[in-house]
């Protein structure tokens, strides 16, 4: 995070204010958020909370993302914060989709207009949230696979929401009802989740995506990098029976180059069903080494590396 938002944070907790967000349609299902030097952005799209589903849920004992209702006809908006206030500064319509994870966003001026480029792992609806449900991990079924990485430019000065790569990916026209949105509009036609960066580049303009795979019918079968300037899979890591788990990258200390560094995961073997801490080198995304655990640790999502271990964790 940068100083301003370092700054935002302390006097939000100093002052315990609390910032009210008015919805048309109810709150939204909000996963994460991107940040760049002035702003916050997030994504309200159009899965709400509903009350007659939340009435339905707790009489039947449903889960409780049943409580909340997928209005795809509705516009996904992003809602601009200001780091300086936390007011609310824009809320612009974009598509309809569905995400858990920003990658990365940045400021930039396109035609002497300020512009925010936001990168999403997207969906084209809410599906995936019944796949991740406990009875269907334990029978490694995953039938719609993993996100697609979706740029949108959000123009603040007109307050519209563009996506230059949209139609990229070129399909046959017999093709056409077979392919999601979020492929045909992908940067990169690869399926993806859990996608992290250099840290040291979060709300700056950045080149590289490290992410598990996650293709159809499968969990996550392996690590991807992506360089977004040739807009290719520039490393690929796999091995037989294994799943792999959130790639983290660890800059090299002082390092200027954005993929100087390694990446770190806990890698599970289906098979023996023993645990492996994974370090690839970020550049070549070639194996430096793996340690096995002495205990099992089975298929996750989220990790985090600390360089120093606090007295008072």
């Amino acid at each position: 995070m940068n100083k301003r938002g370092k700054k935002y944070n302390k006097l939000i907790k100093s002052k315990t204010k609390s910032y009210r967000y008015t919805y048309d349609h109810g709150a939204s299902y909000m996963h994460s958020a991107s940040i760049t030097e002035d702003y916050l952005i997030l994504s309200e799209i159009p899965l709400h909370f509903s009350l007659t589903n939340s009435i339905l849920t707790v009489l039947s004992g449903g889960l409780f993302t049943d409580m909340f209702k997928w209005n795809g006809s509705l516009p996904t908006y992003f809602r601009i914060i200001s780091l300086d206030n936390g007011e609310e500064l824009a809320r612009i319509p974009g598509p309809a989709f569905f995400t858990f994870h920003h990658i990365n966003a940045y400021q930039t001026k396109i035609n002497n207009q300020d512009h925010i480029i936001i990168d999403i792992c997207a969906y084209d609806d809410h599906r995936v949230i019944k796949e991740l449900c406990l009875n269907k991990l334990r029978q490694n079924t995953y039938p719609s696979g993993s996100g697609y990485v979706r740029r949108f430019h959000l123009n603040l000065n007109t307050k519209k929401c563009t996506e230059p790569y949209e139609n990229l990916q070129k399909i046959s026209d017999d093709q056409e009802q077979s392919y999601p949105i979020s492929y045909k509009n992908s940067l990169v036609p690869v399926q993806i989740e859990l996608p992290r960066i250099n840290p040291n580049f979060i709300g700056k303009l950045y080149r590289y995506i490290y992410a598990g795979r996650g293709a159809p019918n499968y969990n996550f079968d392996a690590l991807v990098k992506i360089d977004l300037q040739t807009q290719k899979i520039a490393g690929l890591w796999k091995e037989p029976c294994t799943s792999p788990s959130e790639p983290v990258f660890v800059p090299k200390p002082e390092s200027t180059e954005e993929d100087d560094g390694i990446i770190l995961t806990v890698v599970f073997e289906q098979q023996t069903k023993k645990s492996f801490i994974l370090i690839l080198d970020a550049a070549t995304f070639q194996e430096i080494t793996k340690t096995y655990l002495p205990i099992q640790i089975p298929f996750s999502f989220h990790g985090n590396f600390y360089p120093t271990i606090s007295s008072k964790v």
